[in-house]
């Protein structure tokens, strides 16, 4: 996932027969042990092993026998007690067997938990001006996770901010006199002036062609944030130190996507553009023209179909420093992501699809390049594909879908209720506002799909098997042939 696993910490066991020399059919037994299994001290009654070793061994542990997949991986769970405790593993394979004793230390208190919590970055206050920069975005906060801080959403480039405080790489930004956002320092450059207020306006509201087009004039170029509503379905945008003087709203129609727009004065400084669609939202494209601001609500396909549509598929991962998770027995998320890449551009493909793809090999490719290569080839819709990882190996498991956008529920719930089709496939979670890169894109449609979790035994025992691979590809194929079944029924 996102979830990065860490890589397999290796040990290998090799059986050295002093009297007899192996058969040519029999290899010495290796075994590769969980990075999380090799450890001194532990804080937990109970332990969970894993590891991995050739397939069609068999293996007990502490004397039981445990289960061995096809994948060679196998995972043992006991009870410690307090103090030294001993893990005997056997294995065995035709002629050809190994022991191997894990000693673990069992501590009741973890010890961790009396060294000083690591400290908030210090926090600075400054008066500094600056303007964003290409990637920019906002934070609603100065917390993070692996992810990152929680992402309002992306803005534009060369719009003029004050910076109040800085916390390590971050900056809190005043944007109105009681509004406050975050923003990484590197997407910023230096400024020299203060960003001062101006007055909205009149606006122009036209179909052009392949979007409705709504241009907001203003003095100069504003911070603004967007939002999708559903109940009435349409594009809120406010925008920031701004103060109305819209005098009229010139609209020509017929309009394909806008029923109306309106605005609001939610506050002296702050200007709400209100934009209420005839149906469900496509994807919006919000940019500065000069000192205009154009919001354009995109139409859909011509053809509610795959056919002659241009589909993104992102092989999540990839590179030497993004392997993503590592399954049990071994294999890379990075490699299972690209090849499920391929095989779901294959399928798209017979079905009319013109398929970009963000990497086509082993290759790193940042964020920001694969979302301009997805801008630069016009993609109508956008499917990221990767492989979960993380929890209990025996439990924590399951097909996953991911937006960031409520518009963008429905996609991924219709791709998730098809791989739940598959047999043995059970649902982990329909995941919403996932702080994922590609899923903050608001231009098309989007979905992150996570396969399976390389952390459990039987999904890694699936998603190891081509067949099944492909068989979820069309389920994903299905599910987007679902979502646009729907948008169809539910049109204007």
């Amino acid at each position: 996932m996102i979830n990065i696993c860490k890589p397999l910490k290796t040990l290998i066991l090799v059986l050295f027969l002093s009297t007899t020399a192996l058969s040519a059919q029999e290899k010495p037994l290796n075994i590769r042990y969980g990075w999380n299994s090799i450890r001194d001290t532990v804080y937990n009654r109970t332990y969970t092993l894993t590891g991995a070793l050739n397939p069609g061994a068999s293996v007990s542990v502490n004397g039981a026998s445990v289960k061995v997949y096809d994948t060679g991986s196998f995972g043992w769970k006991g009870e410690l007690s307090e103090g030294k405790n001993q893990i005997v593993v056997r294995a065995s394979k035709g002629s050809i067997s190994l022991t191997d004793t894990i000693n673990i230390f069992y501590a009741i208190t973890d010890i961790r938990d009396q060294k000083t919590l690591q400290m908030p970055p210090e926090k600075k206050d400054t008066s500094l001006y600056v303007v964003t920069k290409k990637g920019a975005f906002f934070n609603y906060s100065n917390g993070s996770d692996r992810l990152g801080g929680a992402k309002v959403c992306f803005i534009c480039e060369d719009i003029p901010l004050e910076v109040v405080q800085q916390y390590g790489e971050l900056y809190k930004v005043k944007v109105s006199a009681n509004r406050y956002f975050y923003i990484p320092a590197e997407y910023t450059s230096p400024a020299q002036a203060k960003p001062s207020d101006s007055h909205t306006g009149s606006w122009f509201v036209k179909n052009m062609g392949e979007y409705d087009r709504v241009s907001i004039p203003l003095a100069g170029k504003h911070p603004y944030t967007f939002s999708h509503s559903l109940a009435p379905l349409g594009v809120i945008v406010d925008i920031y130190g701004v103060q109305c003087n819209t005098n009229w709203m010139t609209q020509h129609i017929p309009l394909e996507m806008i029923d109306y727009v309106d605005f609001q004065q939610v506050e002296y400084d702050i200007y709400r553009a209100i934009i209420k669609l005839k149906g469900y939202s496509w994807g919006t494209k919000i940019k500065y023209e000069g000192n205009n601001l154009v919001i354009d609500i995109m139409h859909a396909p011509e053809r509610l179909s795959l056919k002659g549509m241009v589909i993104g598929v992102d092989a999540g991962h990839g590179g030497p420093s993004s392997s993503g998770a590592v399954s049990i027995c071994g294999m890379k998320e990075k490699d299972l992501n690209l090849d499920m890449a391929y095989i779901l551009k294959k399928e798209l493909e017979k079905r009319g699809a013109t398929v970009i793809l963000s990497r086509k090999d082993d290759s790193a490719v940042s964020m920001g390049e694969r979302k301009q290569i997805f801008l630069d080839n016009g993609i109508n819709l956008l499917v990221s594909i990767h492989c979960n990882a993380g929890g209990n190996p025996f439990t924590t498991g399951g097909a996953s879908t991911y937006y960031k956008y409520i518009h963008n529920r429905k996609l991924a719930e219709l791709i998730l209720k098809r791989a739940l089709e598959l047999d043995g496939v059970y649902e982990y979670a329909l995941v919403g506002n996932f702080n994922f890169s590609l899923n903050g894109s608001m231009e098309y449609p989007n979905v992150l799909v996570e396969t399976q979790f390389l952390s459990n035994f039987e999904d890694e025992e699936r998603i190891a098997d081509p067949t099944f691979r492909h068989k979820y590809m069309k389920k994903v194929v299905q599910g987007i042939e679902d979502y646009l079944k729907l948008y169809k029924k539910d049109a204007f």
